[in-house]
């Protein structure tokens, strides 16, 4: 892989076509999550800009206010936020010889913006035939991020500024996830995948119910990896291989 971006008019048009379902998310959680911050805490625009570009994390958006709302203790941010999030680090496993050797700033910042969503399209890696696959999964994080932090800053904005309920956005995420699942699973061969991680989660569910999200991850990756050498061919073929 090329350790520099590669820009041109069809890879920005192909990963802003892909992110679009991001788009309609990040903008309805961000909102949300902006508006709270406005109406909870009474912070302005510059507070929401710089939580939303340096914590791009629906669950900590909304802990920030918690924190300021009810001055929660440092130590408890930090205890939650790994909690919630320590599950990034799992994501990047499957990257990291994908992504070696490129520049470390590109890389401080892939790994800055990977959430679920970016993770879920750069996996998926629908980069256009001829195109660079880093500067595409690079656009989609980047793209991502801005969703987010537009979001973010223009629900504080809308907060400060007019009266309205915005109870049930929260809801935006799930259908997020819906959305992306769908999208993957119109091919054949990512259906393995997505049937890997569906009975991961049961399973998770089962084992821990009121803590689900971390070992259903762990068992999701570990089977996946253990079957790596046969999904990658038939996700690549689009179903396929073998038969």
């Amino acid at each position: 892989m090329s350790c520099s971006l590669r820009i041109s008019r069809k890879v920005c048009l192909a990963s802003f076509r892909a992110s679009i379902p991001v788009l309609l998310g990040y903008m309805a959680m961000g909102f949300a999550g902006g508006v709270l911050l406005a109406k909870e805490t009474g912070l302005g625009a510059f507070w929401a800009f710089l939580t939303s570009s340096t914590a791009v994390s629906g669950t900590l958006q909304f802990l920030i206010v918690d924190m300021f709302c009810n001055q929660t203790a440092l130590w408890t941010v930090a205890i939650i936020t790994l909690s919630v999030n320590i599950r990034y680090a799992l994501y990047g496993l499957p990257l990291v010889d994908r992504w070696r050797g490129i520049p470390i700033w590109m890389k401080l910042y892939l790994i800055l913006t990977l959430t679920d969503e970016t993770f879920a399209l750069v996996v998926e890696n629908k980069v256009p035939e001829g195109e660079d696959s880093l500067t595409y999964c690079f656009l989609i994080s980047m793209y991502n991020h801005l969703y987010w932090i537009t979001g973010v800053v223009s629900g504080n904005v809308a907060g400060h500024l007019i009266q309205f309920n915005a109870k049930g956005i929260d809801f935006a995420m799930t259908a997020l996830f819906i959305v992306i699942l769908l999208d993957q699973i119109k091919s054949r061969g990512n259906r393995f995948p997505a049937l890997i991680g569906f009975a991961s989660a049961l399973v998770g569910l089962l084992l821990y119910p009121s803590n689900m999200l971390i070992p259903s991850i762990v068992i999701g990756l570990v089977v996946l990896l253990a079957f790596r050498s046969k999904l990658e061919p038939l996700v690549a073929s689009g179903g396929q291989a073998d038969e």
